[in-house]
């Protein structure tokens, strides 16, 4: 592989996902907690669903460009919705979730905003190397983010400790002086 802005932009987008979804699990690995594991049990039934409705005539499409092909299983592809798009927007849900049952917009915008410009990237490279089409693009963001939501409304609903991001909001913040911290904490 030569190194070209075009290999370097398709490495990325092709990583950003499995970055992504390996900082929710080692995050969680580190901080010995099993947030992670309810974060990718929703982003695996997620995938799963993603993959079963891609078996539709509707979205299949001769992919031959080799950057597209993503994984295969033998000669077929595993997904003709492109899963790429499926993680992104599953996390997306996932913090937007946390974020609307904690009103803790304020200081999750950049975030939502890296989200969104990695969302926005990942379609345009799917659509602009015709990856995919607009269909598919259009399923795996309903797929994922009606599952996403769902799946961490569930969570939330349980009242135990299992998701990221939770009960922190401005009013819960520190200030530090010159020597002193100064917290205000509201329940």
């Amino acid at each position: 592989m030569e190194l070209d802005l075009r290999n370097v932009v398709y490495l990325f987008f092709r990583l950003s996902p499995i970055i992504l979804v390996g900082y929710f699990v080692l995050q969680s690995f580190f901080n010995s907690d099993i947030k992670g594991l309810f974060y990718l049990a929703g982003l695996v039934m997620t995938l799963f669903v993603t993959i079963l409705a891609s078996r539709n005539e509707v979205f299949k499409k001769e992919q031959t460009a080799y950057f597209c092909k993503g994984m295969t299983f033998g000669n077929e592809l595993i997904s003709y919705i492109p899963l790429s798009q499926t993680i992104l927007v599953y996390t997306l849900a996932y913090i937007i979730a946390i974020i609307k049952e904690y009103n803790t917009l304020n200081i999750n915008i950049p975030t939502i905003a890296l989200l969104i410009v990695l969302i926005i990237s990942d379609l345009i490279w799917n659509l602009r190397n015709n990856c995919s089409g607009y269909l598919n693009i259009l399923a795996s963001g309903l797929i994922a983010f009606t599952l996403g939501y769902v799946w961490t409304s569930y969570l939330l609903s349980t009242g135990h400790d299992i998701v990221f991001f939770h009960g922190v909001s401005d009013a819960n913040v520190c200030k530090m002086n010159t020597n002193n911290f100064n917290c205000r904490l509201k329940k």
